[in-house]
């Protein structure tokens, strides 16, 4: 099985049934049966932020609600020491203060994105974004699709 965790801007592109979604499904095949999407609890919150922000109406919300059930939806508990500690490699070596491990230079990358990059890592599983912030971690850490 293939194994996609998708960042909140590609989910955001997928309820919209836009272009860029079209190019993810057609590279990607992330809705195949032989695909297993996957999101993180974060994604929801910064979903549900979209949402109230922009005031979406009943058919829109429902369309997301449908596509987030064909998802797996991981919960960032603590209860997951795998998933703390590439967290916390993550976010020091994005900071460039990883012990023995230096990027070079600090990242600026926001601490949800941290946490879909660590779920990424610990489901061995490829990020699907539109965001360049994860660049750095791509084949280093995790595999990274930018569109």
């Amino acid at each position: 099985m293939r194994k996609y965790v998708l960042d909140t801007s590609i989910l955001l592109h997928y309820v919209r049934h836009s272009d860029l979604a079209r190019q993810v499904e057609d590279k990607l095949s992330l809705l195949a049966k032989d695909a297993v999407p996957i999101i993180a609890s974060v994604t929801v919150g910064e979903m549900q932020g979209f949402v109230q922000r922009q005031q979406w109406g009943a058919s829109k919300v429902k369309r997301l609600k449908k596509l987030v059930e064909k998802m797996i939806v991981v919960d960032i508990a603590a209860v997951d020491d795998e998933l703390m500690n590439a967290y916390a490699t993550i976010w020091n070596y994005s900071k460039n203060t990883l012990p023995g491990n230096k990027l070079g230079h600090s990242i600026g990358i926001g601490q949800n994105d941290v946490w879909i990059a660590a779920l990424a890592r610990t489901a061995k599983a490829e990020l699907v974004t539109t965001d360049g912030d994860f660049s750095h971690l791509n084949g280093k850490w995790i595999t990274v699709h930018t569109f």
